[in-house]
């Protein structure tokens, strides 16, 4: 009997929880330090009483008693160190336990949020509504959260929260507030929080946490997770979020470690309250294609304008966010096989072979489009601003890292290490033509996706050759893709050209350069401006904010949301063709 009343009174605290956490963040100067710690470690030993009981209950299933386990292993192992750091240290360790109890219940949250997802899981039939609500949830508590009197150095209207919040979670980076002068610490840590989970996405957070629970995942599950991950098959799709998780926090962590020591020296010189958060802010920044900065001028900032180890280690994490997670393991497995095949040659003189297709053609054309793009994009920036924004990097090798930074970031981050007031026309429009094309798909990038704008260029090369069917090294592209291809080519121009219209009409006084220019980048998910995003009135910033909202989800996406029939009845019958005059 007790245990269905704490059963039942359990999914009231939570909320409660979550409510007080916000009050607790947001209104910590007018709580006494002394009584908050009280309130939160009441809170976390009645959730450890609650669960605890819930151990005895028989009728619980796997899974849920699973994430019951899971839940107050967090509770009780934070509540025993919060409660040994209050009686035994002998220094004020208030803002230790007070940091160590709400991370507690933020994961505790997390965890319950998780399991609360699942059930939608089952409940909604359409994986496209369940990614582009839970991207539009999230942008609107992040937007909440962004209010709150410390977020903030001086009150905000909620259009700029949005409109932060949004680009946070849609790895943008376009900003209308001064993201190092603007807001507190405690803002700057809820936007990077917003930028890794839109850069992940709800559903690949919630599955990682799924995989503790041991009870598996439904077919219907495998289905939605497979969407967001952008792979074919839902077999061990499960294992494929969690990879995808470790990988991230694996190449942020060491993308910080690089950040950190490749500024070491300029310690005194970087305009942030420590160096370790920045390292940290700008890796999860970078990795996620996102663009935030805590500088004022981004990392076209005095202090590490010149710094080009830290400009090339960026880019670097820009490319491997930007090129795509499948692409990523294939390429992985690709390289510990060779490292296998020699291996055994060399110690076991065995000869090891190659699975068949080790390399997919998905990585061989992403890579190679890449690869491309990177290239002649970096001699273009040499080239066409060698005597304009170029010309205040003295160095030969300065010039050429500027411009490779350059290529990397105008494809998928808002980072910039040039002076884009001082670009040339000729440079602008072709940035907008690399901002189009975008990142590379199931990668923390917008864009169409180098894979799109490769499938349709090679179409059209063979359509004038007179073929009737795309092939590639042997292999035949289906005309779903193909189509799909073109699809959404056409959607993002006809989106883009309306967003122009609309931004007009609000700002009729703004050149229509700067405004082409501001809505490519909100529509792929980059975050360059120049200069123009602060000034917009809120019927602009609110088209930039659906933009972006359609470059991270995707438009096709959207569509099939909204449209997609449950049975395609088409798939049972066909008409007559008709040929239309072209």
């Amino acid at each position: 009997m007790t245990q269905i009343i704490f059963r039942n009174i359990l999914p009231f605290i939570t909320p409660i929880t979550f409510f007080y956490i916000i009050i607790s963040l947001g209104w910590k100067t007018f709580l006494n330090p002394v009584l908050d710690i009280g309130i939160l470690m009441g809170i976390v030993f009645l959730l450890s009483i609650f669960h605890f009981c819930f151990f005895f209950e028989r009728s619980l299933y796997k899974g849920y008693k699973s994430m019951i386990f899971l839940s107050f292993f967090i509770l009780i192992t934070s509540f025993i160190f919060s409660v040994g750091q209050f009686f035994f240290s002998k220094t004020d360790k208030t803002t230790d336990i007070q940091i160590t109890l709400l991370i507690c219940l933020t994961l505790y949250i997390l965890i319950r949020i998780t399991y609360f997802m699942r059930i939608i899981y089952v409940k909604i039939h359409n994986p496209a509504f369940i990614f582009i609500t839970s991207f539009v949830f999230l942008s609107f508590v992040g937007a909440v959260l962004l209010m709150l009197p410390t977020s903030t150095v001086q009150k905000i209207s909620f259009i700029d929260a949005l409109f932060t919040s949004t680009s946070a979670v849609c790895v943008t980076g376009l900003v209308v507030l001064d993201t190092a002068k603007d807001f507190t610490y405690l803002g700057k840590v809820i936007i990077i929080t917003l930028v890794e989970l839109g850069g992940l996405g709800i559903l690949t957070i919630t599955s990682f946490f799924s995989y503790f629970f041991m009870d598996g995942i439904s077919f219907r599950e495998g289905i939605y997770i497979s969407n967001f991950l952008n792979t074919k098959t839902t077999n061990n799709v499960l294992s494929l979020a969690v990879k995808v998780v470790l990988f991230t926090l694996t190449v942020e962590i060491i993308g910080t470690l690089l950040i950190y020591f490749s500024i070491n020296k300029e310690k005194s010189f970087i305009e942030t309250d420590s160096l370790l958060f920045f390292s940290i802010f700008h890796s999860i920044s970078a990795f996620c294609n996102s663009g935030f900065s805590t500088l004022s001028e981004g990392l076209y900032s005095e202090s590490v304008r010149f710094n080009y180890l830290l400009q090339f280690i960026i880019a670097c994490l820009l490319i491997l966010g930007g090129i795509g997670f499948n692409i990523l393991f294939n390429f992985f497995t690709y390289i510990w096989m060779t490292i296998k095949k020699y291996f055994y040659r060399v110690f076991k003189e065995e000869y090891l072979r190659y699975p068949a297709h080790i390399v997919t053609l998905n990585t061989k054309i992403v890579v190679f489009t890449t690869f491309i793009l990177l290239f002649f994009g970096t001699i273009f920036y040499y080239f066409s601003e060698f005597h304009f924004s170029l010309i205040e990097h003295p160095s030969f090798t300065g010039k050429w890292i500027a411009s490779f930074f350059s290529s990397a970031t105008s494809r998928t981050a808002g980072f910039q290490v040039l002076n884009l007031n001082k670009w040339t026309p000729i440079t602008i429009l072709f940035t907008i033509f690399l901002m189009w094309i975008g990142a590379s798909p199931a990668s923390t990038g917008g864009g169409i996706k180098t894979s799109t704008f490769a499938l349709a260029l090679m179409n059209v090369i063979s359509l004038s050759r007179g073929n009737n069917r795309l092939e590639i090294q042997r292999k035949e592209i289906s005309s779903e893709s193909v189509r799909r291809s073109f699809a959404i080519i056409i959607l993002s121009l006809i989106v883009i050209y309306i967003s122009i219209l609309i931004i007009l009409f609000f700002d009729p006084e703004k050149e229509i350069l700067s405004i082409s220019f501001e809505v490519f980048s909100a529509f792929s998910t980059v975050g360059l401006s120049l200069g123009i995003t602060s000034n917009l009135s809120n019927g602009s910033k609110f088209v930039l904010i659906i933009l972006m909202f359609l470059g991270r989800i995707g438009i096709f996406n959207i569509m099939v949301g909204l449209l997609k029939n449950r049975i395609n009845s088409h798939y049972y019958y066909r008409f007559p063709q008709g040929n239309i005059l072209i």
